[in-house]
């Protein structure tokens, strides 16, 4: 019976009283507003917790979705970057093959002896107006011999060591050599001239001549055989009080772009 007394009783006694008042009230349905209250007043804290991270929420979310869009942007960049430098590259290509390609037409054709050769480098700087070509004198090529793109002379060679040599263009204002007209057979000398491309000087001023004519090598000169084109008569410089007829030279050679020639063995 003293345990009725002890207060460990009065609180298991208050706990079954509590509960079953509780359950009282649970079944007449007069905790109801009591659940609704307790439910309910989060709802305020919830909503301004919601407004106060959303917009840190889409702050970040758009931060991130830039950063994607930007290496992604920087991905298309270089691949854009690439795939141009394979154009340029594939443009390049073809032109140099297009020129390869006629520069052996006239190879096959030719009856004399040519060495091929690349372009290095041009020096079209001043008077000077050379290329370097990627043979010499192993590969036969010596001082004086000429060279030819597309079956027409463009220049001869200055120098040269045991894999390289220098040309001098004909268009150089140092550049002369002796010169015919194919339908006359008169002789002059063709010179390079600055500023005015090339020149056949010192023919006769009684001998026929007609634009469109052609021009070629007058043989002369051993070490640059006849016959070879130079290019085709153009306009009349000289005056009738001109000691020698003096002509500008047409030729299809394009000298700024050459990437393969011959030299003339």
């Amino acid at each position: 019976m003293r345990f009725i007394y002890t207060k460990a009783f009065a609180i298991f006694a208050s706990c079954l009283v509590v509960g079953a008042l509780l359950v009282f009230l649970q079944v007449k349905g007069l905790l109801d507003p009591v659940k609704f209250v307790f439910l309910n007043s989060p709802r305020p804290v919830i909503y301004v917790f919601k407004n106060v991270t959303k917009p840190v929420k889409i702050f970040f979310s758009t931060v991130y979705h830039l950063r994607k869009i930007s290496d992604q942007n920087v991905q298309l960049s270089q691949q854009v970057q690439h795939l141009q430098q394979d154009v340029v590259d594939y443009n390049q290509l073809k032109i140099e093959n297009e020129a390869l390609k006629v520069e052996l037409g006239f190879a096959k054709t030719s009856k004399v002896q040519l060495q091929p050769c690349t372009v290095l480098t041009r020096n079209p700087v001043s008077f000077t107006n050379t290329i370097t070509l990627n043979c010499g004198s192993n590969d036969g090529v010596a001082v004086g011999q000429g060279i030819v793109a597309a079956g027409y002379l463009v220049g001869k060679i200055i120098y040269t060591d045991n894999k390289l040599s220098t040309a001098l263009l004909v268009t150089s204002s140092n550049f002369s050599s002796d010169a015919a007209l194919s339908q006359s057979g008169s002789v002059g000398v063709v010179k390079g001239s600055f500023g005015s491309g090339i020149l056949l000087d010192q023919l006769s001023p009684h001998d026929p001549l007609e634009k469109g004519w052609l021009i070629t090598t007058a043989g002369i000169n051993t070490q640059i055989p006849k016959n070879i084109l130079i290019g085709q008569v153009g306009d009349t410089i000289s005056t009738s009080n001109d000691l020698f007829k003096k002509v500008t030279v047409v030729s299809p050679v394009d000298f700024n772009n050459l990437e393969f020639v011959f030299v003339v063995k």
